[in-house]
């Protein structure tokens, strides 16, 4: 045996079969098929599909993408698939390994802290207060001279030493808007008599 571990005379099992990509070219032609063709009936792009044929697989984006191509194009000219992908494999250096699942990470519980006072809420609230209580003893007509409103609605207690006035201010006359000389209407005309 030589250094690669293959029988001398170079005749084995493997070198007697074609290629991926000759297999399927010669499936693709065999069928009738034009590239184009295959490519729009599987919906894989034709520079792909000419690679493929050419056994180079650089163009599928991977090894997974790589066996799905070699799945479908084998499918659409009429080739078993699982034997070409199985020498994909043999090949590109077969399937990776599954990796376990990992184990479910169980957290911490995690003890919450005390809550702080919101001070943001309590300043807030005090700026209400003070803004209602402004707008309060605005309207109610407070004005300043520090009396409060109960003292100004509270009736006056007359006293016996001071004299009470009791008669009310005089009022101003009254207006009167200038007279013009009255006109005698036509119904007191009529009533008047002519001897009058």
């Amino acid at each position: 045996m030589s250094i690669g571990n293959l029988p001398e005379d170079g005749n084995s099992p493997e070198d007697d079969r074609p290629s991926i990509g000759r297999a399927l070219q010669q499936a693709r032609i065999s069928a009738g098929l034009t590239v184009d063709e295959v490519s729009s009936s599987t919906r894989v792009r034709t520079p792909i599909v000419r690679g493929i044929e050419q056994d180079d697989f650089s163009r599928c984006g991977g090894d997974v993408y790589a066996r799905g191509h070699i799945r479908v194009l084998a499918r659409a000219v009429g080739l078993d698939p699982e034997s070409l992908i199985a020498q994909f494999d043999a090949e590109h250096g077969g399937r990776p390994a599954p990796t376990a699942p990992a184990p479910l990470f169980e957290a911490e519980r995690i003890r919450p802290e005390p809550r702080r006072p919101n001070w943001t809420a309590a300043m807030v609230a005090a700026i209400v207060a003070v803004v209602g209580f402004v707008g309060f003893t605005l309207v109610r007509g407070g004005d300043g001279d520090g009396s409060s409103v109960a003292e100004d609605t509270a009736s006056p207690k007359p006293s016996a030493s001071a004299p009470t006035n009791t008669a009310a201010p005089p009022s101003p006359p009254p207006r009167t808007s200038p007279t013009r000389p009255t006109v005698p209407s036509r119904a007191s005309r009529r009533t008047r008599s002519p001897s009058s």
